[in-house]
């Protein structure tokens, strides 16, 4: 979407904060009367404000930050270039409220929104006034839910959380109070309840939050997702929980899924083309957070530069080990766990090879030995992760085990510093294939071979889904957007409501239509895995998809598994929240969201302490809510001091 310069805007916008923001920034200049709040009584004026929340989206989306999403879960483990705060995340030791995730400036944005809502009304034609209205209800809706999943509300037992301010303020305070949940929730739902009742069902060349119909704003069925993620979230919390919860989740799921050709949403045949680069505006993508490109600058803030520029997607370059510095000689302990490297590297940074950043890697306890088991069958793993490297780098020779050379490797006669070039020909210096291997092996590979249970937080399978094939320069971040909402999502939720009512044929429906399609290989999707992972040629691919499509769907003892009612316990025996999660693995990722899915489920706790050896010793069941930040309790100044969340 065209996000517009809104210098203007701020000038009215930033003044109305509350207890997270206006507390931090009180201004003392005094707005101009035309503006505030009479702005909002215009198209354009509601149109900017509308736009500029969505710029704020990109920003809070776009940073290494985000890192608090995949951290502490069963997924990832803390990369070797995170920081303390990383591992703090990871492990939850020491964490509290100067170290949190500060998500509280969204506040800003809340207010903005209030503002067109309440004064939108003067806007005199009724299509446009009913659309922007609905923009802006989805996005409070949106923010509000993001924010109470991270920090909650009040209930009988927990005595903090997030505030709720509905209506525009006009002067900064610096009193506030938490809310209680069960009005937060019922704001949220009422948000996205008008919001997808009013919104277009799918996005025009005429939507003004959009680029020329380009975008992925929201839309009716976006709104009726996230209505129905509300609900499903809100019925796992006894304290607030509706007795109707589960089963309104699983109707909108169901009616999006009947419904998909008016919402103008699908699957792809192939999971590989849903995170192809053509397909980010795709059918099976419904709500982005957008970046722009790389030839808007004045949108993105991109510069083609070795910095990257600024206000870029990072999400790319998060989970990609330092191929760099990976050597290719057999030298003593080549084969130990963890592997010993040398530094005689067959390669060097590129632009296709991108930037390793190296915050996040694969905690191969779960997702390699677990969520990932299955690489014949299912394409997720090929499709996810990167597991080979072509030599890019002249007149580099190894060594084998016993001191001889392996040869000379053949490096990519293609290799480019200011273009994303796949690479031709060349040697392979680094592969990661899926079993063990001999050390006659490794000697007759002229690369280096890591193994699985070589895989460590240093060097590990790359994320490769979001590489972005227009950058020009190896430190360029991506202008892709994030995807926030996949169709396929509404089949996992549908899968998850079911579950949660115990529709136990229903749930099965639902992730069986995911994993038949997990099946399916093309001749060309072999060319972008190595030689030694699953794949399908022209003549065997009908075959072959058959008997793996057959192969995936749920067996008698997953089904059995599934009717295990959600046991959150920790050390309890596998159930078929179980099932559901690993399947959400497949499906997301990389995606920022698996410590959100481990707590709207109450196995954040259970499957950390199983699966993460550094937060076992630590984890809490008061951390499936972030502390509020230090800085955000300091602000408050007048009233009551603003409590802190328990266990902190």
């Amino acid at each position: 979407m065209k996000i517009f310069n809104r210098t203007n805007f701020l000038i009215a916008a930033t003044a109305a904060l509350t207890m997270v923001t206006g507390c931090k920034k009180l201004l003392t200049e005094k707005p101009e009367s035309d503006l505030y709040p009479k702005y909002f009584t215009t198209a354009g004026g509601v149109q900017a404000a509308i736009t500029g929340v969505y710029q704020d989206l990109r920003s809070n989306f776009s940073g290494e930050g985000i890192v608090y999403c995949y951290n502490g879960t069963d997924e990832n483990i803390v990369g070797g270039s995170g920081g303390n705060g990383a591992n703090i995340l990871n492990s939850y030791n020491g964490l509290n409220s100067t170290n949190t995730p500060d998500l509280l400036g969204l506040y800003t944005d809340i207010n903005t929104l209030n503002g067109a809502i309440q004064y939108s009304s003067a806007i005199t034609d009724a299509a446009t006034r009913a659309q922007y209205v609905a923009q802006a209800q989805f996005l409070r809706g949106f923010i509000y839910f993001y924010l109470v999943q991270t920090y909650g509300g009040t209930t009988a037992t927990q005595k903090s959380g997030i505030p709720l301010h509905l209506t525009y303020n006009t002067s900064a305070s610096t009193a506030d109070a938490p809310s209680p949940l069960s009005d937060i929730y019922n704001a949220i739902i009422a948000d996205f309840t008008t919001a997808a009742t009013n919104l277009p069902a799918t996005i025009t060349g005429t939507n003004p939050f959009s680029a020329a119909g380009v975008g992925k704003s929201a839309t009716s069925a976006v709104a009726n997702a996230y209505l129905a993620k509300t609900y499903l979230t809100r019925g796992y919390n006894s304290e607030v929980a509706q007795p109707g919860d589960f089963q309104s989740a699983a109707t909108l799921t169901a009616s999006l899924i009947s419904n998909k050709a008016t919402y103008g949403l699908d699957l792809w045949q192939d999971y590989n083309d849903e995170h192809k680069p053509a397909n980010d505006y795709g059918k099976e993508n419904m709500f982005n957070i957008d970046y722009g490109g790389a030839s808007d600058p004045t949108y993105t803030g991109y510069t083609l530069q070795g910095s990257g520029g600024s206000g870029i997607n990072q999400l790319y370059v998060l989970a990609r080990f330092n191929y760099v510095n990976t050597g290719v000689d057999n030298v003593t302990g080549i084969d130990a766990v963890p592997q010993k490297m040398s530094s005689n590297s067959a390669m060097l940074r590129d632009v296709y090879g991108g930037r390793p950043y190296t915050r996040l890697a694969p905690n191969k306890l779960y997702t390699m030995d677990v969520a990932f088991a299955d690489q014949v069958h299912d394409c997720r793993y090929d499709a996810t992760f990167q597991t080979y490297w072509i030599c890019n780098k002249a007149g580099v020779s190894g060594t084998s085990s016993t001191g001889t050379s392996k040869g000379q490797l053949t490096p990519a006669s293609n290799v480019s510093l200011s273009s994303y070039q796949v690479p031709i020909g060349g040697d392979t210096s680094i592969l990661m294939p899926s079993q063990d291997v001999t050390m006659a092996r490794r000697d007759a590979f002229k690369g280096v071979i890591v193994t699985p249970k070589q895989f460590n937080n240093t060097i590990f399978p790359t994320v490769k889904k979001f590489d972005d094939p227009t950058r020009t320069a190896t430190g360029d971040f991506s202008s892709r957007p994030i995807v926030l909402m996949r169709f396929s999502e509404v089949y996992l939720m549908n899968a998850e409501a079911n579950y949660m009512l115990n529709n136990i044929t229903a749930a099965a429906t639902s992730l069986n239509v995911l994993r038949a399609r997990a099946a399916y290989r093309t001749p060309a999707d072999a060319a972008t895995v190595a030689n030694n992972q699953a794949s399908v040629t022209a003549a065997n691919m009908a075959a072959v998809n058959s008997a793996n499509a057959a192969a995936m769907l749920l067996t008698g003892t997953q089904l059995a598994q599934l009717a295990i009612p959600n046991n959150t316990t920790v050390g309890s025996a596998p159930c078929g929240m179980d099932l559901i999660l690993e399947e959400y693995s497949r499906e997301f990722y990389g995606d920022p969201r698996r410590w959100y899915d481990l707590v709207r489920t109450n196995q954040l706790v259970r499957r950390a302490t199983k699966y993460n050896s550094f937060a076992a010793p630590y984890i809490q069941p008061y951390h499936t809510r972030r502390p509020i930040p230090q800085r955000e309790i300091q602000n408050v100044l007048s009233g009551p001091a603003y409590p802190q969340n328990n266990g902190y």
